[in-house]
């Protein structure tokens, strides 16, 4: 049994696995992460152009991505450009559109998601 396995069960684990997904789990963070995903890497001027949202909220939202490990920035001269946390965040956010496609009458059909939404 890998060490990951052993942890599924761990409640550290559900912590930081809870904190992961409440990070994406807002529709600007996750309209954030998009983006980055499309781009090789976006400063918070192009996000503000492209999002339409204020520079303090795109702000607020990086250093949210940045805190759980999701969004990483880089100075490119002047500017800080941000991109997405490695191949391992850019693979869950791929592999979670393939699953949303396939998946996604029952998923906007859930009850119980959009009970919690309310």
């Amino acid at each position: 049994m890998s060490q990951q396995t052993e942890r599924v069960n761990n409640e550290p684990l559900l912590t930081e696995l809870e904190s992961f997904f409440s990070a994406l789990a807002d529709r600007t963070r996750l309209e954030i992460v998009l983006l980055l995903l499309r781009k090789e890497g976006a400063s918070v001027q192009d996000m503000v152009k492209e999002l339409g949202k204020s520079q303090s909220l795109i702000s607020h939202h990086l250093s949210c991505l940045r805190n759980c490990g999701i969004v990483k920035m880089e100075k490119r001269g002047k500017f800080s450009v941000y991109t997405l946390n490695g191949e391992t965040v850019k693979d869950i956010m791929r592999t979670a559109i393939d699953h949303v496609g396939a998946h996604s009458k029952s998923i906007l059909a859930c009850d119980v998601i959009r009970e919690e939404g309310s």
